[in-house]
């Protein structure tokens, strides 16, 4: 092999490193943005769920009491199904 034709070959495998550097480079910082965004829209959404949730206690205090007791039973019964 002639030395213009490998330093050609090493030119050439030179850029695509770079381009293939670059092209991962963007789709992390896709990804991280994407991350970010889908974060912003969790945190959103679990503060509506919050604030709904609060104001079914204050308006149904005792039907909310009996809402956790119920979970919270139904959650033991599981629970010591699975520990047998």
């Amino acid at each position: 092999m002639s030395n213009s034709r490998l330093e050609d070959g090493v030119a050439a495998a030179s850029e695509a490193f770079d381009n293939a550097r670059k092209a991962g480079r963007e789709a992390l910082e896709e990804g991280v943005e994407s991350a970010r965004e889908y974060g912003e829209k969790s945190l959103d959404y679990a503060s509506q769920a919050s604030e709904s949730l609060l104001d079914f206690v204050k308006r149904e205090p005792l039907l909310a009491v009996a809402g956790a007791f119920l979970v919270g039973y139904i959650a033991a019964q599981v629970l010591r199904r699975i520990s047998r």
